[in-house]
């Protein structure tokens, strides 16, 4: 029986000689892997279907050795992301992160779709900082997943009063001076401004704002760091951070 999905690819493999099998990040299913058959040759009808960051409607078929697609209509190829090596990582990125995500509900995984979908446009066609777009993208599911990191107060004590700001791993809590633990890493001012300001900053606003330079970098690291001790993931790509 068919089954039409929406759906960005995540990533590709070889298989056999034209066949190419494809992870499928859905609204309807979350991720899912399939079979393009014939993808690999010159004249395939389907050979956007192969390519990172392409959404698009799939029709998906089981056979026995799981799904196929039939057909696929592009909605968006996202092109430009290839183009242009700062916003190909930062994009990559994006597209590990799902990869190394496991999803509770289908709920999540909607909400999280939407995100995705949302910070590809952003990288692609808008004219803010990318890294900033990335940032918020790790906020954004932190927030989604229960756990947000930025806080006004510190999450321990209570105490609104702060001499410096730490973040507890692998809790992924804001702390103050007086909270902090061995698990702790202290935040400098520069980077928790660029924590609060994007937390507060809507994807559709954040060609707007302009941190401290290198702020963006110092707190990607912070971000890389509490995804990775909270999720028990490791990031491939990011992990060039550390």
């Amino acid at each position: 029986m068919a089954e039409k999905i929406q759906a960005i690819v995540i990533k590709s493999n070889d298989r056999k000689e034209k066949d190419k099998s494809i992870l499928l990040f859905s609204l309807e299913k979350g991720k899912v892997w399939a079979t393009l058959r014939g993808v690999k040759s010159a004249g395939a009808k389907m050979k956007l279907a192969k390519s990172p960051f392409c959404f698009g409607e799939f029709i998906l078929e089981e056979g026995k050795a799981g799904y196929v697609v039939t057909s696929f209509e592009a909605k968006e190829t996202f092109h430009e992301i290839s183009e242009d090596v700062d916003k190909y990582f930062e994009a990559t990125s994006i597209l590990e992160m799902v990869y190394a995500y496991d999803f509770s509900n289908l709920e999540e995984v909607q909400a999280i779709f939407v995100l995705v979908l949302k910070s590809l446009m952003r990288i692609c066609f808008a004219k803010c900082q990318t890294l900033y777009v990335l940032n918020k993208f790790f906020l954004e599911v932190f927030k989604l997943s229960g756990f947000p990191l930025y806080s006004e107060i510190c999450t321990c004590c209570k105490s609104k009063s702060f001499l410096k700001h730490y973040i507890n791993f692998p809790n992924g809590e804001i702390v103050c001076n007086n909270c902090k633990n061995f698990d702790s890493q202290e935040l400098s001012g520069a980077c928790f401004s660029a924590l609060k300001i994007l937390s507060e900053t809507s994807f559709e606003k954040l060609d707007t704002i302009k941190l401290a330079q290198n702020s963006e970098f110092e707190l990607l690291k912070i971000l890389v760091k509490n995804f990775e001790c909270h999720f028990d993931k490791k990031l491939k790509l990011l992990g060039i951070l550390s």
